[in-house]
């Protein structure tokens, strides 16, 4: 792609209705899809060198995964029964990393979510994605970040390999980045708590707060926090946009996250989990955990949040008969594109995208 090809190319996610041949064959465009295809090659390349076997991912069945911040399900009529087109791949990965031999598996897992339609307003969601998604047998939480964190340097490292091409689409987008980071292990980490208590700090500023309220539409963000949620979307922004290097944020509480976030023996209410920021503003990048997988357990957390476990029937009896300890996480590969590129919205990251309340092809 040379700066001379540098034509028009409207970015807002309404374009790709009217034009989408025009915008995803613009120069700039066709790159950032190698790019996807680079990063798709460098993951593969990294997971199968650590032994993990990858599967084609389960698209519908009759439960999908419920914790999603949100999200709504798509239903389908299934011969005589309904349906749930599959929001993320999360039981059948516990239900393969316990049966293969090899126990450490992964897809590349097409997820579709009725995200609520304030979502469109973060950049970084999307109806339709796809999820690098993995799961490690007799595991923690703690022993998965150590995976992610490799996994996560190995794709930049390689990245680095192409940044004559990469300043080109940073420049295009304005992007005010010259390399991408040299990441150091391990990866800063810091809990749920500690992670609050310094956006707490951070919200006696007023400078904070107004950027906070212009940027997301939200209305007096210091009291969106709280050590009993997830931390707000606007607030996980500006936590991300001060850091230079990829962090991780653990052990959030357990009403942030579904029932199959495992509970620390030791520490009621808080959940053995975490979540992969980028910097930059990029924010989350992966959420990964240690799984429930005693079914009594299972079945209580259930009840707390009002699932019908009667729609878990396969699960709970896998569970039940061949429940193991297994931990993993999932990466957005829109998401990790939009760091690598320095994408100014998720949306650009794939063709065709699906923004929440925009009839896009």
């Amino acid at each position: 792609m040379s700066t001379s090809q540098k034509l028009e190319l409207p970015l807002e996610p309404q374009a790709f209705a009217e034009d989408i041949f025009r915008i995803v064959s613009h120069p700039v465009m066709q790159e950032v899809y190698r790019f996807r295809h680079l990063i798709a090659k460098a993951v593969r390349d990294f997971l199968d060198g650590e032994g993990f076997v990858e599967f084609d991912p389960i698209m519908v069945g009759p439960v999908t995964d419920p914790g999603t911040r949100g999200a709504f399900e798509f239903r389908i009529p299934y011969y005589g029964r309904e349906y749930r087109l599959m929001r993320s791949g999360i039981l059948y990965k516990q239900l393969l990393a316990a049966a293969m031999e090899e126990g450490k598996i992964y897809f590349f897992y097409p997820n579709l979510r009725h995200e609520p339609i304030d979502a469109a307003k973060t950049g970084r969601h999307l109806v339709e994605f796809v999820q690098i998604d993995l799961e490690v047998r007799d595991a923690d939480h703690f022993q998965v970040m150590k995976i992610a964190e490799r996994l996560l340097k190995h794709v930049i490292d390689e990245m680095k390999r192409y940044e004559d091409r990469l300043r080109k689409i940073w420049e295009f987008f304005g992007s005010e980045r010259e390399s991408l980071p040299d990441v150091k292990l391990p990866l800063k980490r810091m809990t749920h708590r500690e992670a609050v208590e310094l956006l707490m700090k951070h919200a006696k500023d007023d400078k904070v707060l107004k950027e906070l309220e212009s940027r997301f539409d939200v209305k007096r963000p210091q009291d969106r926090l709280s050590f009993k949620a997830e931390i707000p979307w606007e607030w996980e922004w500006y936590l991300s946009k001060i850091h230079d290097q990829p962090f991780f944020i653990h052990d959030y509480p357990r009403g942030a996250r579904g029932f199959y976030d495992r509970e620390y023996p030791d520490k009621p209410g808080i959940l053995m989990d975490f979540d992969l920021l980028a910097p930059e503003g990029h924010g989350e990048l992966s959420s990964g955990a240690a799984r429930e997988y005693e079914v009594s357990r299972v079945f209580a957390r259930m009840r707390e949040t009002n699932e019908n476990p009667e729609l878990y029937r396969w699960y709970l009896q896998f569970l039940r008969d061949h429940g193991k300890p297994t931990a993993g996480f999932g990466i957005g590969m829109e998401r990790l594109v939009k760091y690598i590129c320095d994408l100014p919205s998720v949306h650009l990251a794939r063709p065709a995208p699906k923004i929440p309340g925009v009839h896009s092809p």
